[in-house]
């Protein structure tokens, strides 16, 4: 009996625990598991890799869910989630990143696949855009200062009716007789350089008091205050890093939200759902920003198709694994984008928060506590301090969000494409933008903590004056400038002996100002020229400048010291990999002593360059003939012809270069269609030809029998080759009128097919 018996209690007393309401407490069951998870090595793994999963992909896509939950259809036939919809962050195009949809094959009953595709798809997009846009307008909204003008006005009441209560005359009055005591204190014992300073801290301290318990908060929350100067300063210096001269800080911060979606939402996006960003083509990327604001993602896709983009079509036509695979990266990505703003929007938010509190802790200060020497003195001084680092910190933390914009910019301009190796490395980036901006901010409060470390060993400082046995024996002793001299030449000795050196660290000159960041900036400047030195860094680089001076004197020994070899100079200075302010350096090692000559071929390259996407958008090489003979318009200088000349030779020898083709490469029919459209072009025929090319169609006017389609596409590849050797025989005669003709007859047929908006008859000027 008594082993069921002992059997029987431990099953009732299991059974009473199980229902003890006690057992079952969050806190309780927390460490109970805790305790079962950390009891062996393979528990804890399989927790952490658990987690994992769940924090990578079951989160972000249960995020999805919710927010496609909510999407909802408006008026206007646009999809948008509501949960990120009232944020309005919208892209450079000014479209909704909201109404973003992920153009792809929802199936049918037939194709039950691709529904299933399609519906994990939709979640991670849903997914993808809530966490990614999140991130953008958490960002956006710490840097507009938006969320403190909801704060402003109660705080600074609070603030009034606190100074209103602390800063009482009779509170005043006792702490300046406590600050009176003190220097009575100094001058009794004879310590009257302290008596002095007591005495010019409590006028300083009442003089500037009256203002500041007035409206306490007025140097912190106005308009003009400490924090909205710092957010202002950031904002401009920002701008400036990003070719804007007068800022104005909304815009400023609209335009960097609006550069944010783009390289972190849009690009993205349109990697993941067509392969490639389809904003490369002026006209796919009108397409899409439609579709977009339409809400319709076949209208999407037909854009694609209408634009020319076939490959992005055709990828959005067919769903497939692997789009799930990158939306899981791209999960990834924004998770660490979010962290990022996140990092970034609450370190703006405390900043502004400590410079609140500081300002808040010097109504103590200026009332009772800056009047008695002491501990409250430095208290006061180092709330001051804070609140001007914490201005600081919102300037640092400024400036750091626009660098860190214009180099993920450029990061996501450099790769063609925009692939998603550049997404990876974007990522990459932002965790190491999370620890730098952590070293950013100990760096600036550590700087602010010397500076109240400073100021508080001057105030508790101060010089002893002489007794009178001092004063007795004057005559015997140095006067003080003597003493003084005296002194600051053994510090100096001091300051300047090895021995010190070594007994601070190795710090050359410890008592001089900033000798440990002067210590630190000629330790890093060593290091780099040894660790250069040590792998040839400093030896590639004179090799690559060697090179670019060569690209020049290239130019130099086929063309001559002429303008045409100036410009021929200047082009392939470029092409090695130099720029602009390269050039006129690699000119002048070729031998180009004319500095005019020079000055001349680097502006007109400048002005090709930059009007070239205005004057075309179609096919660059074409935009940058157009341009070169807009230059000319500008006067028929010999730069402005050699720079002519020059893109007429690269658009012959380069863009279409093929030796071996000519008319002798066609029959007869063959050449007469090809003489008649040179003679005469005409849409329909081009159109034919393209057609034929591509297999829609097997016949050509003016030919018997059918065509192949690449008879069609060589005719299409001679067309453009025949008329830049004819466009280059006309540019080195200086035949400004033909050449003007051909380049029209060149540019047509991308006017006629759609690859160009702009009208060849306007964007080509004619002589």
């Amino acid at each position: 009996m008594a082993p069921n018996q002992t059997g029987t209690r431990t099953a009732l007393r299991t059974d009473g625990d199980f229902w003890d309401t006690a057992r079952w407490r969050p806190a309780v069951v927390a460490r109970r598991t805790a305790s079962w998870v950390s009891a062996t090595r393979g528990r804890r793994i399989a927790t952490w890799l658990l987690l994992t999963v769940l924090l990578l992909f079951v989160l972000p896509v249960g995020v999805g869910a919710v927010a496609t939950a909510q999407a909802r259809t408006d008026a206007a036939g646009a999809s948008t989630i509501d949960a990120i919809g009232w944020m309005n962050v919208r892209d450079s195009a000014g479209v909704a990143v909201s109404d973003y949809v992920f153009a792809t094959d929802h199936g049918s009953l037939l194709h039950p696949g691709n529904t299933a595709l399609s519906t994990v798809l939709d979640l991670e997009f849903a997914g993808f855009m809530a966490i990614g846009v999140t991130a953008i307008w958490l960002i956006g909204y710490a840097v507009s200062f938006r969320w403190l003008e909801l704060v402003s006005v109660p705080l600074t009441k609070v603030a009034d009716t606190l100074a209103g209560q602390v800063g009482t005359p009779m509170v005043i009055t006792v702490a300046a007789a406590i600050g009176a005591f003190f220097v009575a204190w100094f001058v009794l014992r004879g310590l009257f350089s302290k008596a002095t300073l007591q005495v010019v801290t409590m006028l300083a301290v009442a003089l500037f008091g009256v203002g500041y318990l007035a409206h306490p908060m007025a140097d912190v929350l106005s308009p003009d205050g400490l924090l909205a100067q710092g957010r202002d300063v950031g904002v401009a210096v920002a701008a400036g890093l990003n070719g804007d001269a007068d800022p104005n800080p909304q815009a400023v911060v609209a335009t960097m939200e609006s550069t944010l979606a783009d390289n972190f939402v849009r690009h993205p996006l349109q990697v993941w759902n067509f392969g490639h960003v389809v904003d490369e083509s002026p006209a796919c990327r009108a397409e899409w920003s439609a579709g977009v604001a339409a809400g319709s993602d076949a209208r999407v896709a037909n854009g694609m198709q209408r634009c020319g983009d076939f490959a992005a079509y055709t990828k959005s036509r067919n769903p497939n694994a692997g789009q799930i695979c990158t939306g899981l990266l791209l999960l990834l990505f924004a998770a660490v984008l979010l962290l990022f703003g996140v990092y970034l929007s609450g370190k703006i938010v405390v900043a502004a928060a400590e410079s609140i509190y500081h300002a808040f802790m010097a109504i103590f200060g200026f009332a009772a506590g800056g009047f008695v020497y002491g501990p409250s003195q430095t208290f006061l001084v180092r709330n001051l301090v804070d609140a001007f680092v914490s201005s600081g910190k919102m300037v640092a933390f400024t400036i750091y969000l626009g660098v860190y914009a214009l180099v993920l910019d450029d990061l996501f301009r450099q790769a063609p494409g925009h692939g998603i190796e550049v997404i990876f490395v974007g990522g990459a980036v932002m965790v190491v933008g999370v620890v730098l901006l952590r070293r950013v901010g100990k760096n600036v409060a550590a700087r602010g903590n010397q500076v109240v470390a400073q100021i508080g060993s001057v105030l508790s400082g101060g010089q002893a004056g002489a007794g009178g046995a001092a004063v007795a024996g004057a005559a015997a002793t140095p006067s003080g400038s003597e003493r003084l001299l005296t002194a600051l030449a053994a510090i100096n000795t001091v300051n300047a002996n090895p021995v010190t050196e070594y007994m601070m660290g190795r710090t050359r000159f410890p008592l001089s100002s900033r000798s440990r960041l002067r210590q630190e900036a000629e330790t890093a400047n060593m290091r780099i020229a040894a660790e250069s030195g040590r792998r040839g860094w400093i030896l590639n680089y004179n090799r690559t400048r060697e090179q670019i001076i060569d690209s020049a004197r290239s130019a130099a020994g086929e063309y001559g010291h002429t303008p045409l070899g100036a410009a021929v100079a200047v082009d392939r200075v470029i092409d090695r990999g130099g720029g602009l302010g390269d050039a006129d350096s690699a000119l002048t090692s070729a031998g180009f002593t004319d500095k005019q000559m020079r000055l001349d071929a680097i502006r007109a390259y400048n002005y090709r360059t930059s009007w070239g996407p205005n004057m075309w958008d179609g096919d660059k090489h074409l935009g940058q003939a157009i341009a070169s003979m807009n230059v000319l318009k500008l006067g028929r200088t010999p730069a402005n012809i050699a720079l002519f000349q020059r893109t007429a030779h690269r658009l012959a020898n380069r863009r279409f270069a093929d030796p071996e083709l000519r008319f002798s490469s066609f029959d007869a029919e063959e050449q007469a269609l090809l003489r008649a459209y040179f003679a005469n072009p005409t849409k329909s025929v081009i159109e034919r030809i393209n057609q034929v090319a591509t297999g829609a169609e097997n016949t050509l006017p003016g030919i018997s029998g059918t065509v192949q389609p690449e008879r069609a596409a060589l005719m299409n590849r001679f067309i453009n080759v025949h008329l830049s050797r004819s466009y280059l025989e006309a540019a080195q005669a200086e035949d400004l009128p033909a050449a003007s003709e051909i380049l029209r007859k060149m540019a047509l047929p991308e006017y006629w097919l759609g690859t160009s908006k702009l009208t060849p008859s306007k964007a080509i000027p004619t002589f």
